[in-house]
């Protein structure tokens, strides 16, 4: 069950609109940042963080567990982005569609 009570999987949603991330396709392994030349991504439970290896690792049920189960990318400067397309190609669940204005 989530935070909520409702059975998992947990709708997280989209996150951005140029720089759409699919919150329930991301797997949290940080290709995304660690690609990506102008810094466009953080985690989204480590605010200040990106890049593999630097994302929030959350214990085993834990309320932040049955919540998330993993750390999110968060495209917080996507008016950043210079739409170079390294971060959409090199995710392995392809859960980031960029999209120029």
């Amino acid at each position: 069950m989530d935070a909520e009570g409702k059975p998992l999987p947990t709708a997280h949603g989209i996150h951005g609109t140029q720089t759409a991330v699919d919150w329930d396709a991301c797997i949290a392994d940080g290709v995304c940042m660690d690609v990506c030349p102008v810094f466009v991504y953080e985690w989204a439970l480590n605010p200040g963080q990106a890049g593999s290896g630097k994302d929030m690792v959350l214990a085993p049920n834990s309320p932040e567990w049955q919540a998330w189960r993993c750390d999110k990318s968060e495209p917080i400067r996507e008016k950043d982005c210079i739409y170079c397309m390294a971060c959409e190609t090199s995710c392995p669940t392809q859960c980031i569609k960029i999209t120029q204005p």
